[in-house]
């Protein structure tokens, strides 16, 4: 048995007890069934639509039994996330039954469920096109602004920048796969192809100087924008690329094939 099921069932009984909670399911690698000894706990913890915002405002009088080492709400979401003893992730979304029928049940594991109110089925919509449109556009954005840094001698910025070139690549890649049912990233390896991983493990690691930046962010490039083509067809924003690739080339001589 995986380790982290002792808390689970410890957080089960807990929530079982407080007339307010309706239900409880294991969500993330844990509902998929490819959860693993190093894998976090995600939770969704249904409560009737009128007393949702009374457990969420209460909710670390809750999760302060298990001694959390961090508890954060993200943002105004009914999302919380917790760092416990022992270095165990635990993250909580508490919904309504209308929350609930977003959840795909084909990826959930139900530990309690006292209204009989079942997660929906939704249906695997693929990579939306706006979505995609929206990640080429920054891309692209993220790509002309080497013309900046390196004309500023900005070079520690210039490797930041290949980083975050680096992530929408990869994000870019899964959502391909995925589509809207994004998987979490430390599952990666799972999720894409044994070609793409071994193209993403050879892209360049910068270094602060000028030949090695510049490497990296046309190395990403040469990845992202055929597959962002693939993805968008017709509403590829070809404008704004022709713009970037020339912008690059004026300024740093650079040419980056199709």
């Amino acid at each position: 048995m995986l380790p982290q099921r002792a808390f689970i069932e410890h957080v089960r009984a807990d929530l079982e007890a407080l007339q307010v909670v309706r239900g409880l399911w294991l969500t993330g690698s844990f509902g998929r069934g490819t959860a693993d000894e190093h894998s976090d706990v995600d939770m969704f913890v249904l409560v009737p639509a009128e007393q949702r915002d009374q457990l969420v405002s209460g909710w670390p009088s809750v999760a302060g039994r298990y001694d959390p080492l961090l508890m954060r709400r993200l943002g105004g979401a009914p999302v919380y996330t917790h760092v416990l003893p022992g270095w165990l992730r635990w993250d909580v979304v508490i919904g309504n039954d209308t929350d609930l029928a977003s959840v795909d049940r084909r990826r959930v594991e139900e530990l309690f469920n006292k209204d009989g109110v079942a997660p929906g089925s939704p249906g695997h919509r693929g990579a939306d096109p706006d979505v995609v449109r929206e990640m080429t556009e920054e891309f692209l954005r993220v790509l002309g602004l080497l013309v900046v840094v390196l004309a500023r001698d900005e070079l520690v910025t210039a490797v930041s920048g290949s980083g975050l070139l680096r992530q929408m690549l990869t994000t870019l890649l899964r959502y391909r796969v995925e589509g809207d049912r994004l998987s979490g990233a430390l599952h990666l390896s799972r999720v894409l192809p044994a070609d793409e991983m071994a193209a993403l493990a050879a892209l360049p690691v910068p270094s602060p100087e000028r030949a090695s930046v510049i490497e990296a962010h046309l190395a990403c490039a040469r990845l992202f924008l055929p597959a962002a083509r693939q993805l968008l067809g017709p509403s590829y924003p070809s404008e704004l690329e022709a713009a970037c690739l020339g912008h690059l080339h004026t300024h740093l001589g650079l040419t980056l094939s199709r």
